[in-house]
């Protein structure tokens, strides 16, 4: 019994000292991001890291963030979790804007073998004169918040729910990954919308930005369960009759496939895939990482995406993919790999409008007419020089961070469709 207890003992005092190591070794990494000391950032990364991740790259990354969501304060908050064999810390980091979950991955020898954003919070959100705030509650009790645009004529007016892509993209179509004059996509598609006698509900998606309080964790939550919600504000906006005559849904990329989903279980005016998939998730990802990677590592990502899409957890991941394949992500993925877009459009019965842009890299226009094909008396447009961003290639100046317009054949074409 004595050595039951001091082996017991003996392993409390290592675990906590792990996890104090691995609680410094974070504070120490974001505090040399926070000063943009790139190198010193790098010292406690493991040698795949190192590789993969240049003092430049990491200055690029760091510097994305700060103009998205303001100047870097201070880490906040530490949380310690375990997955699989790694050990995890959910860090809090307060910038000037917002507060920003990251996970940072240790492995066996406290060196940080990935890091990414699972969650941010917006600390203020400005709103514009003709926008206001919009709740609803989820299936499992959280609160999604929204922003209602309203055009300045008389209601009710048609409107449309606008169902963000995928990643940490809020509900001004901002990604702290992505570079600042790619931002307020869909803050700008509600304001030429509300122009056009067009109200619209953009909201940011559970886990990210206001939107709290949901009972499945990150690593439980499901395609499916980004539907339910995206079904609770179809529901919310039928039932305001006063404030708008019919309800419309447009769907980004990622949230194209949602919307597909939601029109097979709702009756609505009508939908529009923005950027959205032709085929299953899967393929589309590899077609997205087959110029981006080694033939080796295609090769692992070939086998790690045929065990989630027949529902297995990975057998082994290697670092450089740890980011994209966390654990954490598997359940979302399995349940996206199960849905084929062309499977589901016999169950959409009202007007269907497929949009793609020609410089369009991760949603390539062949996906476009992929799905054209599937629906016979769909609309398919084809928008010259438009990217994933729905904003054109045309060249920035030097220094310039505010957000591009968007492509000016865009709204345009979804006023016509909407109101036809």
């Amino acid at each position: 019994m004595k050595k039951w207890y001091l082996l017991s003992f003996l392993c409390i005092l290592f675990c906590t000292a792990s996890a104090q190591q691995n609680d410094q070794i974070t504070t120490q990494f974001f505090g040399q991001l926070g000063k943009g000391n790139w190198d010193g950032a790098r010292e406690n990364m493991d040698a795949n890291m190192k590789t993969k991740v240049t003092p430049d790259m990491l200055k690029g990354i760091w510097q994305q963030l700060e103009q998205s969501y303001g100047k870097w304060e201070a880490l906040i908050s530490q949380k310690t979790a375990k997955e699989a064999a790694y050990d995890i810390i959910l860090a809090d980091n307060r910038f000037g804007k917002a507060i920003l979950t990251f996970r940072v991955v240790f492995d066996n020898n406290h060196r940080i073998a990935g890091f990414f954003i699972a969650g941010t919070k917006l600390i203020t959100t400005a709103l514009l004169p003709y926008e206001e705030t919009d709740t609803v509650v989820t299936t499992d009790g959280g609160i999604l918040y929204g922003v209602l645009t309203k055009p300045v004529m008389k209601q009710p007016w048609p409107v449309v729910l606008i169902i963000a892509g995928s990643g940490p993209t809020d509900h001004n179509g901002n990604n702290p990954l992505s570079p600042a004059t790619n931002g307020n996509s869909y803050q700008q598609l509600a304001a030429a919308l509300a122009a056009n006698g067009i109200a619209s509900v953009r909201y940011d998606k559970r886990g990210i930005g206001q939107s709290t309080g949901f009972k499945k964790s990150n690593s439980a939550t499901s395609l499916d369960d980004y539907t339910d919600d995206a079904i609770a504000w179809i529901d919310h906006l039928q039932k305001n009759t006063q404030q708008f005559k019919n309800v419309a849904v447009i769907g980004h990329s990622e949230g194209a496939l949602i919307g597909l989903m939601a029109a097979g279980r709702r009756s609505f005016k009508s939908l529009v895939s923005l950027s959205g998939p032709g085929e299953c998730m899967d393929k589309v990802l590899l077609a997205q990482l087959k110029p981006k990677l080694a033939d080796s590592l295609y090769n692992d990502v070939t086998v790690i995406l045929n065990e989630l899409r027949q529902g297995n957890n990975p057998q082994q991941v290697p670092a450089a993919l740890s980011l994209l394949f966390n654990p954490s992500l598997y359940t979302f993925w399995k349940s996206t790999f199960h849905y084929d877009p062309c499977a589901l459009l016999p169950a959409v019965k009202m007007p269907f409008f497929i949009i793609g842009g020609t410089s369009d890299v991760q949603v390539p226009p062949v996906q476009a007419d992929i799905l054209h094909n599937c629906k016979p008396g769909s609309q398919l447009l084809m928008i010259k020089g438009m990217t994933h961003a729905l904003k054109d290639t045309a060249p920035v100046p030097a220094g310039n961070q505010a957000p591009l317009p968007l492509s000016a054949q865009l709204v345009p074409s979804l006023v016509k469709f909407i109101t036809n």
